[in-house]
């Protein structure tokens, strides 16, 4: 009697743990979904941005290259101030790391899940690098623009809520050498080619997140 009462205090117990356990893998499943719901806006965000900056960089290198230069000083100016500027990807990852920290990925039952997760925030590495490249051309790109605009003009276009707004009239560059010109189309274009591959590492990026929110959905046979 003694034994069958140990026994069953036993059994009790375990399945007191497993429900826990079973309770903890759902608010973790749940809280992901919802990570990944802000990263997919993030990114989506991100994206837009990217594409944008993009293509005023390739107008930016149009002008450089324009005989009609000196006729063009505010939209160079405004392309030129924004060349530089970036935005950085804020991946909504609080879940993954508890899970990642606490020992929890024992508690996502489902290992087809558990990969996928890992997977998805392993993407963050190639992105890093791609930003830390992006920093290293824009540094560069920053020391020759002093050589090419005049700083007060630069200063003038930053509106107290940090946003750029073109010059008004038509205000002339410091040096109109085309080797310098030149120089300066060239990095701009370096960056302008980092841009798109992390244009298309954030695109591949949310594809994944959407993918693996479905897959997420599927297998615990969540309807939202």
């Amino acid at each position: 009697m003694l034994f069958l009462a140990v026994f069953c205090g036993f059994l009790a117990e375990y399945q007191l743990e497993h429900k826990i356990e079973k309770e903890k893998e759902k608010q973790f499943i749940h809280n992901m979904l919802n990570d990944l719901k802000e990263d997919t806006s993030v990114l989506r965000e991100n994206i837009s941005v990217f594409t944008e900056r993009r293509v005023w960089n390739d107008t930016l290198m149009r002008l450089l290259y324009s005989p009609d230069i000196k006729v063009h000083g505010s939209n160079i100016y405004y392309f030129a101030r924004n060349a530089s500027r970036s935005i950085r990807l804020a991946i909504h990852d609080a879940t993954y790391q508890q899970l990642k920290n606490s020992g929890g990925f024992r508690l996502i039952r489902n290992q087809k899940v558990a990969k996928a997760i890992v997977e998805y925030y392993n993407r963050t590495v190639f992105i890093d690098y791609l930003q830390q490249i992006e920093d290293n051309e824009t540094g560069e790109y920053r020391l020759l623009v002093t050589e090419i605009f005049h700083p007060e003009v630069f200063r003038n276009m930053i509106t107290p809520d940090n946003t750029i707004v073109k010059p008004a009239g038509n205000p002339a560059l410091l040096t109109y050498d085309s080797k310098t010109l030149l120089k300066l189309a060239g990095l701009v274009s370096y960056i302008s080619n980092t841009k798109l591959g992390l244009l298309k590492a954030q695109a591949d990026m949310q594809h994944a997140a959407i993918k693996l929110t479905d897959l997420i959905k599927t297998e615990y046979r969540i309807k939202l």
